[in-house]
């Protein structure tokens, strides 16, 4: 949907002539230099919201303010901006433009609403920036694509210029023209697989920190193409562990990737190093060579013949002695830290991928105002998958019509919207609780797929290693108890060999929870090993009613289960009857201090 343009709608900026305009605008910055304030995560850097693929975005930081902006590469004139926002969008944003990206011109002033924003207007400079002041919901500001369409590349004319005649040199005079000077080429560079060309930042003789519009005016002969060196760079983790986020502030060490066509003393070539994979210095690498000893002098030779009197047996023999019993108080310490190092479950229960929960809990709310306003039930939903630009909801049973936006599959069973239509959609306000049973599983071939573990009137197991089905587990947990249609529900772990977060009940039989298995609004039961057959025909008798909403999960093998899961070393969970996805790809948000 179109924001409320405030200021500056329809005029003509200083130094924009009413020839220029006319010009018929075009598009101006697809795949140039992007930076952001902040990242979200490495995924989603600023480079993709100028990529031209509407499937991938910049994210920032869970913050306010924070901008993007982008270089177009000269000063020209602008015409239109288009913004297409992921579900977490900016409320109060300004586009602004500037000639030498540091002092900046408000074009636009913006009460944003998400969706598709176009914005007509006319000014002139070289760098366009989104500056968002404040957000909707806790995430941060989220860009599927960001275009600025403008004034295009003018078309040199040449100016002829008459011809005088040249005399020709004399013999003398031919021997003394120096010859054309030519570019100094760039030079050949070898190393291994996956070398690049890149710059360790240092501190300058004033103890300050190097500055980025330096370092590309050294090597690239161009102080403004600060921007590629940035957009090479994010992204990539430092050997401290930091990203760089703002390219204005850098840290000595860091490392910058830079472009192909850079020369100068003091650039490298090879691996990019980084948090993980720097390696050690040639200085730390232990010689192959041995060291000669030198023969000692005539002193040294008396003192080491004196030495050898000593008795040397008793002394070993207390040292050795000592040695062994350090050796011994040591081992308990290493078996735990041991244990500790491969317990297989983080004990909080995280929160999975932020962006993808608000874009579906966006879209549910847009589906009940949508039947809502037509008058349609809210129809039962088995899964959602989104698939690319759109978003696929599986029915519990066929229903059509579908109300706008959504399209009916030839059989009635799919309900489809594309995503900007679900995020620019009018929302209901009521609760989701329908949904609260709804699980991220991972992503699958054709994108993120969810279900709905209510549907399963059963039983669900989660099988395969201990390891990865407790990494699962914690997965699962996460999204049945944090995610924005969750309803809080009661989490309980029977049975011995499960994790033990401490946000959750713990007990030793299944017994002292099954009087508590009432209808009700439900939890989500964990069981370490499967139900026996008298416990096995209680549950059944719970499923059987329609108000019954606990989840059971078994972790292991269940004969009476009615979903099984299948989780392996290789980060697919399977199931026989869903797509297989990658439950690793779901990214945990990183807690304080991590």
């Amino acid at each position: 949907m179109t924001a409320l343009l405030v200021a500056l709608v329809g005029t003509v900026l200083p130094g924009v002539t009413p020839a220029q305009a006319q010009e018929d605008p075009v598009l101006l910055s697809q795949g140039k230099p992007a930076v952001a304030s902040s990242l979200e995560k490495p995924e989603f850097p600023a480079r993709q919201a100028v990529d031209g693929n509407p499937n991938t975005r910049w994210s920032s930081a869970f913050s306010d303010p924070q901008w993007l902006r982008i270089d177009l590469g000269r000063s020209t004139t602008i015409h239109r901006v288009e913004i297409d926002w992921e579900v977490s969008y900016s409320t109060d944003y300004r586009i602004e433009l500037s000639n030498d990206g540091e002092t900046w011109e408000a074009a636009s002033i913006q009460a944003g609403d998400g969706g598709n924003d176009v914005l007509n207007f006319l000014g002139k400079g070289r760098y366009v920036r989104m500056y968002s002041g404040a957000r909707v919901g806790t995430a941060g500001n989220s860009i599927w694509e960001m275009r600025v369409y403008g004034e295009p590349e003018p078309t040199p004319t040449p100016t002829p210029t008459p011809k005088k005649p040249t005399p020709k040199p004399s013999v003398t005079q031919q021997a003394e023209v120096s010859p054309t000077p030519t570019p100094t080429p760039v030079p050949s560079r070898s190393g291994p697989p996956g070398s690049v060309l890149y710059y360790v930042v240092k501190a300058t003789p004033d103890d300050n920190v190097e500055k980025l519009n330096d370092i590309a005016e050294r090597f690239l002969g161009d102080r403004e193409r600060w921007p590629e060196i940035a957009a090479l760079t994010e992204g990539h983790r430092q050997p401290d562990g930091e990203y760089l986020t703002d390219p204005r502030t850098l840290t000595p060490g860091w490392v910058l990737r830079m472009p192909k066509d850079a020369v100068g003393e003091g650039l490298e070539f090879g691996p990019l190093p980084g948090y993980e994979g720097a390696s050690p210095s040639p200085s730390a690498t232990p010689s192959l060579e041995p060291t000669p000893t030198p023969a000692p002098t005539s002193d040294v030779a008396g003192a080491e013949e004196a030495a050898v009197s000593v008795p040397v047996v008793p002394i070993l023999l207390v040292v050795g002695g000592l040695v062994l019993v350090a050796l011994l108080g040591l081992v308990p310490f290493w078996l735990v830290r041991r244990r500790k190092r491969h317990e297989p479950f983080d004990d909080s229960l995280l929160r999975t991928d932020t962006s993808a929960a608000w874009t579906v809990d966006r879209a549910l709310r847009v589906l009940m105002a949508a039947c809502e306003r037509d008058g349609l039930d809210v129809p039962g939903t088995t899964g959602v998958f989104i698939e690319g630009s759109s978003l696929r909801l599986r029915l519990t049973n066929p229903a059509s019509p579908a109300p706008a936006p959504w399209q009916v599959s030839e059989d009635g069973q799919s309900w489809s919207a594309p995503l900007a239509r679900l995020q620019s959609g009018a929302a209901s306000e009521s609760p989701t609780t329908r949904f609260s049973r709804l699980v991220n599983l991972g992503m699958g071939e054709t994108g993120r797929v969810l279900v709905d573990f209510s549907v399963a009137r059963g039983v669900i197991s989660l099988d395969g290693p201990t390891r990865v089905r407790h990494e699962v587990l914690r997965r699962w947990l996460g999204e049945l108890t944090g995610n924005p249609w969750s309803n809080d529900p009661r989490v309980v772990m029977v049975g011995n060999g499960l994790p033990r977060p401490e946000q959750v009940e713990h007990l030793a039989g299944i017994e002292q929870v099954l009087p508590e298995l009432e209808v009700g609004d439900g939890g989500v039961l964990v069981l370490s090993q499967a139900p026996s057959a008298a416990q096995q025909d209680l549950l059944a008798a719970r499923f059987a009613s329609p108000e019954f909403t606990w989840v059971v999960i078994v972790l292991g093998q269940s004969p009476s289960a009615k979903w099984r899961f299948t989780a392996g070393d290789d980060g697919w969970l399977r199931s026989g009857f869903l797509p297989d996805v990658r439950f690793d790809e779901q990214t945990a948000v990183r807690r304080g201090g991590e």
